[in-house]
């Protein structure tokens, strides 16, 4: 299935999946990534769709060049990308600005996973990346 660039191609599976080298997405890959998107069953975990893996699936998406930090650059195109088309440039950079000064809490001008992690801490990450497959 040949696929037009968007975030959502950005995205490796634990450093595992690169579809932007290879134009494709193949099945069992996209298995995986929708099953960050399962709801978390508490009596039967599995380590794709734990809290964890959820934040770190939602890093992966803003960390485009796969450093293990996010930079406000980083952060400013994913925010272009998802609402450039409705919201002036000036508005997105402000909104990046405010969330590097809130998210970056050592000051060093990246947010790391363990920074994203506290960011997303009272957000409920397992409602928000869930949804209901058929069953």
């Amino acid at each position: 299935m040949e696929l037009a660039r968007n975030v959502l191609l950005d995205f490796s599976t634990h450093g595992k999946v690169k579809v932007l080298e290879r134009r494709k997405v193949y099945f069992k890959d996209f298995v995986k990534v929708l099953s960050h998107f399962r709801p978390i069953n508490k009596n039967k975990p599995h380590p794709w769709n734990s809290r964890e893996a959820k934040l770190r699936f939602a890093f992966t998406m803003y960390d485009l060049n796969k450093s293990g930090t996010i930079t406000k650059d980083e952060f400013q195109d994913i925010l272009e990308m998802m609402i450039g088309a409705n919201v002036p440039k000036e508005q997105v950079n402000s909104i990046a600005d405010r969330t590097m000064r809130e998210a970056d809490r050592d000051g060093d001008g990246y947010i790391t996973f363990q920074e994203f992690c506290n960011a997303m801490e009272k957000t409920d990450i397992e409602q928000k990346m869930s949804f209901r497959f058929l069953t």
